[in-house]
């Protein structure tokens, strides 16, 4: 009977670990835990206690070397009062110039002005007369064909057209000439328009330089020069022909023009006169 008994103790022991033992092990995790937060809390009260401290102490530091810093300006503006201080100035101040260098800058002053008035009351210099400019000399004209005026310049007034059977103006002469008569450039110059109208023939324009210009009218043909070419004075240009249709009714001549500045001219006062 003695030998069961510690058996059965044990065997009571295990059933109560068996029934309580989870319990048992629960309330030692909740006493851990609860110790543990006792310890944070109690850490962190002391560290808040230490860093108050602390602040405390460097407050009444800076407190103190604010008083000392106070307490040393007022000596020193006791000081001061006490004994005033003289302000001498740099020898490189500029404290203005000496009397007598005033002196001498007044004198130039003076000398300066005296001379600027008597170069302004002194006789202007005669300026030398400007030279006329040169007149442009007008070009020499040759005849560009022999024969006599058929029809004048008209261009105040109106002249009868035998062909158009009208009064109408005109804006260059009629020279009489047989058909085939050869046409000369009355100047030397250059080429700038051949053309082949069908109303006003054949006619040739030469620019003589200067705004001036000559048209030769009514030729036979348009091969003889051309455009850019250069013509010498009384070098052939073509030919009287009967290719202007509105004076085809007139006598056999060359319509001859002159125009300054691209405006008509009395081409009369161009040629020699005879």
């Amino acid at each position: 009977m003695k030998k069961s008994f510690p058996d059965e103790k044990g065997k009571k022991f295990k059933e109560f670990l068996d029934k309580r033992g989870f319990y048992i092990v629960l309330l030692l995790c909740i006493a851990v835990v609860a110790g543990t937060a006792v310890f944070v809390t109690t850490r962190r009260a002391i560290d808040r206690d230490y860093d108050a401290k602390n602040l405390s102490d460097e407050s009444g530091d800076d407190l103190q070397a604010h008083d000392a810093a106070l307490n040393e300006s007022e000596k020193l503006s006791d000081k001061l009062s006490e004994d005033p201080v003289v302000l001498v100035p740099d020898e490189d101040s500029d404290i203005g110039s000496p009397a007598s260098v005033n002196k001498d800058n007044e004198a130039k002053s003076k000398d300066s002005d005296k001379k600027n008035e008597q170069d302004t009351n002194a006789a202007p210099e005669k300026a030398s007369p400007a030279k006329p400019a040169e007149p442009v000399k007008q070009q020499s004209f040759v005849v560009p064909v022999d024969g006599a005026v058929s029809l004048e310049y008209a261009m105040d007034k109106l002249v009868y057209s035998k062909t158009l059977e009208e009064w109408r103006a005109h804006q260059g002469i009629d020279i009489a000439a047989d058909r085939g008569t050869p046409v000369k450039a009355v100047a030397d110059g250059v080429v700038c328009d051949v053309k082949n109208d069908q109303f006003y023939g054949i006619s040739v324009v030469i620019d003589h330089e200067n705004g001036l210009k000559t048209l030769y009218r009514n030729l036979a043909a348009d091969d003889t020069v051309i455009v850019n070419q250069k013509v010498k004075q009384g070098e052939i240009i073509g030919s009287i022909g009967n290719t202007a249709m509105d004076e085809s009714s007139e006598q056999p001549h060359l319509h001859f023009e002159v125009l300054k500045d691209d405006v008509n001219q009395d081409p009369t006062n161009y040629l020699p006169k005879k």
